[in-house]
């Protein structure tokens, strides 16, 4: 056996001791030290993603319960109700029907159980006080009856007249979903 100075025992050990504190520093502290930075910049990207779902969540909720309500809304209304004389009756009572140039009534099919009934209805040479009462006299009825798209121009008969192109939409259960209900 090799019989070692105090010396080269003392740097032995140091070496030992160096060495253990080297591969500590290489296996423990380093990787630690890079995991801990590694989180501290993805936590926060991971919360706002977080924020965001939770936030995608509630506004899903929010729209799953407002399907809800409108398919009961559908599935309440009679099956009698037809549009386009609804409308008619808002028109008188809007003292709008002299002015009417058009109206178009059109059903369109959503899905294999709903329809849409779409009725355009170009008005000219109206103001805008009784446009504005028309609108609200449809969309604050109990009727499901909602204005889709409003065009309004200036008239070409008068400069304090507008002329319009509204359309009003009601969803509606289908005949074949009716009969099976």
């Amino acid at each position: 056996m090799i019989r070692l100075t105090r010396r080269e025992k003392l740097l032995a050990a140091a070496l030992a001791i160096f060495a253990v504190a080297w591969s500590f520093f290489a296996f423990v502290v380093k990787p630690t030290k890079d995991r801990i930075e590694t989180l501290k910049r993805v936590i926060p990207q991971k919360q706002e993603e977080l924020r965001k779902l939770r936030a995608a969540g509630k506004e899903y909720v929010l729209l799953r319960d407002s399907l809800r309500d409108l398919r009961t809304k559908v599935a309440s209304q009679r099956q009698t109700f037809e549009l386009l004389p609804f409308l008619e009756s808002l028109i008188r009572q809007s003292d709008l029907k002299g002015k009417i140039a058009t109206m178009k009534q059109r059903v369109l099919p959503l899905d294999s159980d709903y329809s849409q009934t779409i009725v355009e209805i170009e008005i000219e040479g109206l103001t805008l006080t009784s446009l504005v009462d028309f609108l609200s006299k449809v969309e604050s009825s109990d009727v499901l009856a909602r204005i889709r798209s409003l065009y309004i121009k200036k008239s070409r008969k008068s400069k304090d007249l507008l002329d319009s192109v509204v359309e009003i939409h009601n969803p509606r259960l289908t005949q074949s979903k009716v009969a099976r209900g």
